[in-house]
This record gives C-alpha cells, sequence and structure tokens, in this order.
C-alpha cells in the first residue's frame, strides 16, 4: 500500500513540472529576457525595459540623442511606452505614431529590431543586454561630456561674439570720427555765414534817414510864415520817423533768431569736439595711418574753434549793449523831431 502511493505521489510530481514548464513556455516564451537592452554610439543612446505582463509585453524605450543648436552640443532624452507580444524570440510592438509594427527578434544578449526603431536608420538594430545601472552610468558620462563639449563651445562662441562685437565698435568709432570731422568742418562753415551785416546796414541807414527826416523837420520850422499846408508835411514827416522806429525794434527779432541759430550751433560743435577727441583718444592706436588721421581730426577742432570764436565778436558786437545804443539814438532823434513839431505847432497856434 505504501509503494503504491508513493507512485502517484511520483506521477502527480512529474505533472506539476510539465504543468509548470508549459506554463512557463506559454507566458514567458524560450527565451530569457535581460534587465535591458542598449545601443549607443558617439551620439546615441537607446535603452529598452522588457515587462512581460500575461501575454502582453511593454516596452520602455529611453531615447537620448545629441543634437545642435547654435552650433552647441545638447543631449536631449525622450521616452516612451510601447506594447506588443512575445512569440517565442520574436517581439512585435505596435508603433503608436505610424500604426505599423516594429518587429524584434530576442538573440542571446541581444535585442534586434528590423528598421523603423530609429528614423535614420532604416536597416537592422541591434541592442545589447545590459543592467539598468551600467546604462545609467554610461548615460552619466555621456552627459558629463556632452557638457563639457557644450561649455567649450559656448566659450569659443563668446570669444568669437566679443571679437566681432569689438570689431563692430571699432570700425563703428573709425567711422564716427570720420563724421564727427566732416560736421565740424561744415557747421562751422554755415556759423560762418551767420553775420550781422545785414542787420547792422539796416539800422546804419535808419538812422541816417532819421537824421535825414529831423533836419526836413527843423527846415519846415524855420521858414517865416509856415502853412497849414507845410505843417501837415511835417506831421506827416514825423509818421515817417515812427515807422522807421518802429522798424528797427522789430530788427531785434531778427537778430534774436539768428543769435539763438549761432548759440545752437556752438553747442553742436563743442559736442562734437569733445566726442571726437574721446573717441579718437581710444581708438588712435590701432588705426592704420593714424598721424594723418590725428592732423585732419586736429584740424578740423581748430576750424571749429576759430569759427565758434569769431562768432562770438559778432554776437557781442550786436549784443544788448550794441543793439540798446542804435534804438537810444534812433528814438533819440524821434524825440527831437517830435518835439521841433510841438514848438512850431505852439509858435503858429496850429
Amino acid at each position: 500500500m505504501k509503494g503504491k502511493n508513493k507512485s502517484i505521489m511520483i506521477v502527480m510530481a512529474l505533472v506539476i513540472v510539465a504543468l509548470l514548464g508549459y506554463a512557463g513556455y506559454r507566458f514567458f516564451g524560450p527565451v530569457t529576457l535581460a534587465e535591458g537592452y542598449l545601443y549607443e554610439d558617439d551620439t546615441r543612446m537607446l535603452y529598452t525595459s522588457v515587462t512581460v505582463n500575461n501575454e502582453k509585453v511593454n516596452v520602455e524605450i529611453t531615447d537620448s540623442i545629441v543634437e545642435t543648436e547654435d552650433s552647441i552640443p545638447v543631449l536631449k532624452t525622450e521616452s516612451i511606452l510601447l506594447e506588443g507580444t512575445l512569440d517565442g524570440k520574436q517581439l512585435t510592438l505596435k508603433n503608436p505614431a505610424t500604426g505599423q509594427d516594429i518587429i524584434g527578434t530576442v538573440k542571446g544578449d541581444e535585442l534586434q529590431f528590423d528598421g523603423l526603431l530609429m528614423e535614420e536608420n532604416k536597416g537592422q538594430t541591434s541592442l545589447v543586454a545590459t543592467q539598468k545601472s551600467s546604462y545609467e552610468s554610461k548615460l552619466a558620462i555621456l552627459t558629463k561630456r556632452i557638457n563639457e563639449e557644450a561649455e567649450v563651445k559656448k566659450k569659443a562662441a563668446a570669444e568669437q561674439q566679443a571679437k566681432e562685437k569689438a570689431r563692430v565698435d571699432f570700425a563703428k568709432k573709425v567711422e564716427q570720427t570720420g563724421k564727427l570731422e566732416a560736421d565740424l568742418i561744415e557747421t562751422a562753415k554755415y556759423l560762418d555765414e551767420l553775420q550781422f551785416t545785414d542787420e547792422a546796414q539796416f539800422s546804419n541807414d535808419q538812422i541816417a534817414e532819421l537824421q535825414r527826416l529831423l533836419e526836413e523837420i527843423r527846415t519846415y520850422s524855420t521858414q517865416p510864415g509856415l502853412s497849414k499846408m507845410e505843417f501837415e508835411v511835417m506831421q506827416g514827416t514825423l509818421g515817417s520817423m515812427k515807422v522807421l522806429v518802429d522798424g528797427m525794434n522789430t530788427m531785434d527779432g531778427s537778430i534774436q533768431d539768428k543769435n539763438k541759430n549761432m548759440q545752437e550751433m556752438i553747442a553742436i560743435m563743442e559736442t562734437d569736439m569733445k566726442d571726437i577727441q574721446t573717441i579718437w583718444a581710444e581708438i588712435k592706436a590701432s588705426v592704420p595711418d593714424a598721424e594723418k588721421r590725428e592732423k585732419a581730426i586736429n584740424a578740423a577742432i581748430k576750424t571749429a574753434t576759430d569759427s565758434i570764436a569769431q562768432a562770438k565778436q559778432r554776437q557781442g558786437s550786436v549784443g544788448k549793449s550794441g543793439q540798446a545804443k542804435v534804438k537810444e539814438t534812433a528814438n533819440s532823434l524821434y524825440q527831437q523831431a517830435v518835439n521841433v513839431l510841438n514848438q512850431t505847432k505852439a509858435k503858429y497856434g496850429f
């Protein structure tokens, strides 16, 4: 009886082993999957981890690739989870982007895919069995290398940008000195043209005319038996003198406008002279033919300086005191004429 029971136990054990073996084949396949599989080259690491869940297979793909942005290397990482089935050694995954199947084959320590796993690689891609810790270590090394390369590139780019900026700034300053030099000469020319000769001549002519009209009034006043009509002529002459005096007052506006323009030009020239001297001091050590350029700049500065000095002299000659003296003379002549007219009126009772 005991022998029979022992035989039954052996048979049952064999059945259980067979069932377990069948279940292992059915659900896990005839191959042993590694913890993960890795593809790597100088600019890319592609790591996949395969997980079997009942009849489905989940494959997580982590893709780290070196790209270039403005000549600077950048490591970018993306992850995607794909679902599929494992039939023996064949792994079939569904590409969610295209709906197409991705076929992989487990061969020993390799996981091979036929095309489309990497867009630029239409052929076969082989991933070698790799532990996750090893992958992470390699990824850290790649990350460090790319970061170091990026820093070198950034430094080189920054140095190049600095050199280019310095070159452009230098060229602009050279150009600016030339422009300031030309502006000084041109503005000096315009400033020299702002003269007060017309105003001075006008004032002299008006004074002379006032003197002539005053003498005319005096001549009438000394005539014996002055008629009413002659007195009215004297009044008309006095009116003409009033017009001349008022005209001289309006001349003040013209002189003030001209003085204002001169002051604005002088201020611009003084600023330009200061700027050209400052800029030239910064760049002259690096300018070709610096001696020749410096002579031209100094000549322009002298032209501007002389022009300003002469302009200030002209302003002084028609300043408030000068104009006041002219107006005082004109008003005095007019007042003398008024006095003569009043005396004549009283004398003849007009």
